[in-house]
């Protein structure tokens, strides 16, 4: 039977993965197919830095996670803030700044087709959704996260989430609580 360190190790190098593909599409935006691809790999190494994080933490058991959605509104803001805290050179105003990530919180997790927030919200970056009378592809859409990661906050939340993943993959010591 595999241990919580396996799985919390296999979810956080899939976290790593994704985030280094998003990382690449930013470095190389010409390689990116689409706007929708790259927010794709941050969505998806957001969502399993969380699992990683809940499965440490005791949260929740491996095979509660495999196949479930919605960890990022709930978990994330406090893996960053925990992540602020331990980290001094990280933002003056945390509180403006903690609003901020969990405003891009919300949207990162709604780019995942099943979190459609009681159907008002169909954007995603995987699949074509109907809005009034046509059918709108990811490819062509304009999604809000965007614009937030390339504001100061947006670039302090891309520096908090690839020091959270690290965390998990080169420390020996306790990640951050996802509870707060």
């Amino acid at each position: 039977m595999s241990s919580v360190d396996d799985w919390t190790t296999a979810f956080a190098r899939q976290a790593d993965a994704d985030l280094r593909a998003w990382e690449l599409y930013q470095e190389y935006p010409r390689a990116a197919a689409a706007e929708c691809h790259k927010l794709q790999f941050l969505q998806m190494a957001c969502e399993k830095l969380c699992k990683a994080y809940v499965i440490r933490a005791g949260i929740h058991a491996p095979a509660d996670v495999q196949g479930s959605h919605g960890f990022i509104v709930k978990h994330l803001p406090s893996i960053m803030k925990q992540e602020i805290a331990n980290n001094q050179e990280f933002p003056k105003n945390r509180s403006w700044v903690m609003s901020q990530i969990r405003q891009l919180c919300g949207e990162i997790e709604i780019l995942n087709p099943a979190m459609k927030r009681g159907n008002r919200r169909p954007d995603n970056c995987e699949y074509p959704w109907e809005s009034g009378a046509r059918v709108v592809s990811p490819l062509d859409h304009k999604f809000f996260p965007t614009q937030l990661l390339t504001a100061s906050h947006g670039r302090t939340f891309l520096r908090l989430l690839r020091r959270a993943i690290n965390a998990l993959l080169y420390s020996t010591s306790s990640p951050p609580d996802p509870k707060g």
